[in-house]
Formats: C-alpha cells, structure tokens, sequence
C-alpha cells in the first residue's frame, strides 16, 4: 500500500491516521530543524575557521607593519637629534657643554655624549647623566655621527627610546574611522615589545593565535609581539556553534512536546467521543428497556379481560418502577447538564439533615425492600440546620443508594450514617457489594465512566450517578471520600461544611425571590 493511499483511507485503520495526522506535521517540522540545525552547524564551523583564519592573517600583518613603523620612526629619531646638533652648531661658533647637555635634554633617550671637534680633539666635550645601575646599563647603546665641526658619539637608552616610541607601538595597523568603524578584532588584540632576541614566526596560544616580527639594526635586541584573542567568534554559551545547537535542541524539544500534547489531546478526544458512544448506547438501552416494559404492561392491561386484581396490581407496579426508573435517568442527565452549564443554579435553602434522609429513605423504602435490601440508618443527634440544596443532596443520596442496590449481589446490606464534626456535617453510604478496583477508583467520578465487571452490561446505568454527586457535592464547597476494596464492599462520605463555614455571599431561596422580585 502507498504512502498516498493509506492516508487516503483512514477508515480501514481505526484511529491511527488520526493520530498519523497529527504527528506528519510535527515529522515534517522536526525535519526542517534537523536540517537547518546541521546547515547553522557547518556555517559556524566554516566561520570559526574563516575567524582563525583572519585572526592569523591580521597578527602577523599587525607584527610586521608594527615593527616596520618603529624600525622607521627610530631611524627618524636619530635623525632629527642629529638635525638638532647641527642646528646648534649653527647657531654657535664653539659648542660648549651647555650646548651639549642641551642637545641631551631635548632627547631624554640620550645617556650620554662626547663632542670630538676636527680642529683640536683635546678639547673635547663630554655630559653624561649620573651612573646608571648594571640592569639600567644593559639596555643602553652606542651609536655615531659626524658634523660639520666634528663628530658626536652618544649612548642611548633602548628602553627610553622605544617609550619614545610609544605612540607608534599603540596605534593599530588597521585604520579607524567613522566610514570604517574598530572592528572587534581590534578590540580583542594587543601589541607588545619584548626584548631580547625572537624567531620570526607564528605562536598558538591559549586563547588565541600571536605573531612575533624581531626589530632591526640597531634595535634588533627586541620585538614585536602581536596576539589576538578568538573571543570575537564567541566562546563557551556564547559560541554560535554552541548557541545554534541549543537553540536546535530547544527548538526540537518544543517540537517533541507540542507532538506529545496533541498526540495527549487526540486520545482524550478519543476516549471523550468513545464514552459519548457508550453513553449514547447506555441511555438507548436504558430507555428501551423500561418503555418496552411500560408499553407491554399498558398493552397487557387494555387487551386482558381476566385478570385478577393481584396480576392487575402487579402490572401496575411495574409500570411504575419504570417510570421512576425513567425519570431518575432523565433527571440525572438534565441535572449533570445544568450544573456543568451554570454551577450557581443551585437554590440554597436551611435543611434539617436529619429529615432530608428520613424523609428520602421513607420514600424509597418500598423500592429498597423489594430489592431484597436492609437498611441500617444511624442519625447522630444534634445536628444543625446546614444551607443546602435539598433537591440536589436527595439526589446525590438517591445515587449512592441506588449504586449500592444495583452493584451488591449476595450480602444486600445497606448502612446511612449522618453524623457531624467541627468542619462538617458527614452523610455516609455504605454496602456490601462487589466494590471497585484501584485502576477504576481514580475514574468513577469522570462522566459516561463506568467500572468494567463481567456482568456491566447486564446493570443498568449511563455511568452519570457518580459524576451528578460529585458536582453536587463540589457546589456545595464539599468533598467526596471513597473507600473500596473488591469482593467487600464500599463507602462513600459526602462532606458538607457547616453552616457557620458557608460563605454569606450564598444564595439562599429567600435572597433569589427577592431578586426576582426586584427584577
């Protein structure tokens, strides 16, 4: 079978395309991600080499250009200091040593210095500076030019003169403007002068890469250090090959959840429309059964001429235990109805617990005893009036007790307790019966849900008893408490909060006239 044509036929299959369905968009938009995630991927592995790339291009062209500016702005110090010395011997007939020590002071890079005139050496000049410790003298250097008059021979600090230099060495290679703004590369990188002497060539570091470019004659003792940190491409969380990841993951998981929360949604909808199915089928049985009866009955009584009293009676009896069996039905769905649909609608009214039961269980009496049952009430004394709605608590009490007729076999045993303790006033049904599994415990109060026995079938319900009791119970600001165990038994207490907990804002019967009243 095809792809296309199993699609195509989703009546063949069950609920499976349903769900198939659902889930070929999310497939198809994990896939999409999938793919975009290992295309970001491979972008972010081509860009952080194309970075490395770049950032070991630009350290060895920082070093080099670096230290080409400073091997040409040394060579231009010394020669604008021998422009200064000749300027000096122009405006002097016979340097002297102020002029020297002039000459020295205007470039502090200058130790010291020794004028050797053509004309006389012995009168030579000489200024220096006070000695220098051993450390200080390493650094120092030689060099020599000729004037005019003679010819000057100086000591030079190579540290001063790089400190000279200083400009130079900050400035970057790249150029800096408003049209061409600091790249971040510029940011990331650093320019150092170390002294000694260096290999040309390129350094991996621990955080970068860094190109080292040795200086020339005469300060070819030292060199140029450029580096550059690869944070620009991002490192650790901000790394965009780990960002594209997370975020494909991240984007992945919401897909994966959205798929589960509509794959969850699709089966509840599922069992939803399954127990509207069974409900459906429940109430048609529920009302087919006792009209049947009702319509053999009225039938037996119009066409029998002969029968005695007691068989009249008896057909008569049985009509009515259908009817009523008909009208608890309807009135259970109306009432699951209007209580779903507006919870307020229940009329609060002062109710004497003690009577409501008495009351209910005298009318129903007749019913019970037929059913082969005993009933043990127990009523403790005392008991305010509590805001109820009596309609509703007789019902909720109705569909325990006819839960507890219809789901005991053997022992039709049946006890009612009323009793109260400071936060509530407790009605408490209990029976002998077949009792309920764990597994069903947890659903008995869900609509349309009825527990599965081999015999479910055979007991009459639409599996909305429960449910009614439960919203009755809730609307009242209550709770329910089940206690079961198969084969024995089980006991439902209904906890209602007193009168005094009941919040003023309840509607009682007399505040609902009065409304009606006014409107």
């Amino acid at each position: 079978m095809s792809l296309r044509s199993y699609f195509r036929n989703p009546g063949r299959r069950g609920r499976s395309p349903e769900r198939a369905s659902i889930l070929l968009p999310f497939l198809i938009i994990g896939i999409g991600l999938g793919v975009l995630a290992f295309r970001s991927y491979g972008l972010s592995v081509r860009m952080e080499r194309g970075a490395r790339t770049l950032a070991v291009q630009y350290v060895g062209y920082a070093a080099d250009i670096t230290a080409r500016r400073i091997d040409s702005a040394a060579r231009s110090e010394f020669f604008r200091a021998a422009e200064e010395w000749q300027q000096i011997e122009r405006r002097t007939s016979v340097p002297t040593s102020d002029s020297l020590q002039q000459w020295i002071n205007r470039n502090p890079w200058v130790v010291s210095a020794i004028y050797v005139p053509d004309v006389d050496p012995t009168r030579s000049l000489y200024v220096s500076e006070l000695p220098v410790s051993s450390g200080h003298a390493a650094h120092t250097l030689t060099r020599q030019f000729d004037t005019a008059t003679g010819s000057i021979r100086y000591t030079y600090d190579a540290n001063r003169l790089l400190a000279a230099l200083s400009g130079v060495i900050r400035r970057q290679p790249l150029v800096s403007s408003r049209e061409l703004p600091t790249t971040q590369m510029e940011h990331d990188s650093s320019i150092r002068i170390l002294a000694g002497r260096h290999q040309r060539g390129l350094i991996p570091t621990s955080d970068g890469v860094a190109y080292i470019a040795p200086l020339a004659f005469p300060l070819d003792g030292y060199a140029v250090r450029s580096s550059v940190q690869t944070l620009y491409v991002g490192s650790g969380l901000e790394n965009h090959r780990v960002v594209n990841l997370w975020v494909s993951a991240i984007a992945l998981f919401l897909s994966g959840t959205g798929a589960y929360l509509a794959m969850r949604g699709l089966k509840k909808e599922s069992e939803a429309a399954k127990l509207r199915g069974e409900l459906v089928a429940n109430v048609s049985h529920e009302l087919r059964t006792p009209l049947s009866m009702i319509r053999l009955g009225a039938e037996t009584l119009k066409r029998s001429s002969r029968l005695t009293e007691a068989q009249r009676s008896d057909i008569e009896a049985t009509i009515l235990k259908e009817v009523l069996h008909l009208s608890h039905l309807v009135e259970n769905v109306l009432d699951v109805a209007r209580i779903q649909r507006d919870p307020a609608a229940l009329v609060f009214t002062p109710v004497a617990p003690r009577e409501l039961v008495t009351s209910l269980m005298s009318t129903y009496a007749s019913w019970i005893e037929t059913n082969g049952f005993t009933v043990d009430t127990s009523i403790a004394d005392g008991i305010d009036e509590q805001l109820w709605d009596r309609d509703a608590v007789s019902r909720a009490l109705l569909n325990l007790v006819d839960n507890a007729v219809k789901y005991s076999s053997d022992v039709k045993e049946l006890k009612i307790r009323v009793y109260a303790n400071p936060a509530h006033v407790v009605i408490e049904v209990s029976d002998r019966g077949i009792g309920i599994g764990p597994k069903d415990l947890q659903k008995i109060f869900e609509p349309y849900f009825r527990a599965r026995f081999s015999d479910t079938q055979t007991r009459r319900g639409a599996g909305l008893g429960l449910t009614l009791v439960h919203q009755i119970v809730e609307s009242h600001g209550g709770r329910i408490e089940v206690e079961s165990v198969v084969g024995s038994g089980s006991t439902f207490r209904l906890l209602f909060p007193s009168a005094r907990r009941i919040p003023a804002t309840v509607p009682t019967l007399a505040t609902l006239k009065r409304v009606k009243s006014e409107g």
